[in-house]
């Protein structure tokens, strides 16, 4: 039976204490999950779940990684015993803002997200529509009559009454689709080059100019 396996970050006290700290990376189990069922919609295995259930697995699956980040570089940056306060502050962060300032953040200011590419487009449009999925809210809204009065005696009235298309309907197999893709980039060129502690410039990580 092959065993699970994932990254973590060590720490030990070499000057005789008995207790160590460990800081697990269980993100690959997400992406192994969402290349799963990344395949399913690529091979044409719809059903009334799998495009809401891969797209919030999206959803999730960037958050949590961008939360490892932040909580990484902060132990890295503040030490075991100071890290929290500052991984908590970044981690309450709005998403799309959180996506948008944690390369900056992990590099010590030098990189930011090329907003201009589709994937960064792409990963803001996931959390937009996320938000409107999972937080949805009615309230009345207007809509046009003809005048009524009850001196005409009308039996009836006719009028129209459209309805805005629902944002779950919004997702579809080319939505997943670029949604997936989009989180591929972000991972090859975000999320495992930083756990390497190498981030770098490429194609949607840009240079702060000074």
């Amino acid at each position: 039976m092959e065993k699970d396996t994932m990254t973590a970050r060590l720490i030990l006290n070499l000057n005789g204490e008995t207790k160590g700290y460990v800081l697990w990376n269980d993100t690959e189990a997400y992406y192994e999950k969402l290349r799963s069922a990344y395949k399913d919609i690529s091979d044409n295995k719809k059903n009334d779940y799998l495009y809401f259930s891969f797209f919030t697995l999206c959803a999730a699956t960037l958050e949590y990684s961008l939360n490892f980040l932040l909580t990484d570089f902060c132990l890295n940056h503040y030490g075991h015993e100071n890290y929290k306060a500052y991984a908590e502050g970044y981690i309450n962060l709005p998403f799309a803002k959180k996506l948008l300032m944690t390369p900056t953040i992990i590099s010590n200011g030098r990189y930011t997200f090329n907003t201009k590419t589709a994937t960064y487009k792409t990963l803001c449009e996931l959390i937009t529509l996320r938000n409107k999925i999972l937080h949805n809210k009615e309230f009345l809204k207007t809509f046009d009559t003809p005048p009524m009065t009850l001196e005409n005696n009308q039996e009836s009235v006719n009028f129209e009454i459209l309805k805005e298309p629902n944002h779950i309907d919004r997702l579809n197999k080319l939505s997943c689709l670029n949604y997936g893709k989009a989180l591929g980039q972000f991972k090859n060129m975000v999320m495992d080059l930083a756990i390497a502690h190498d981030l770098t410039e490429n194609e949607i990580i840009v240079k702060i100019a000074n």
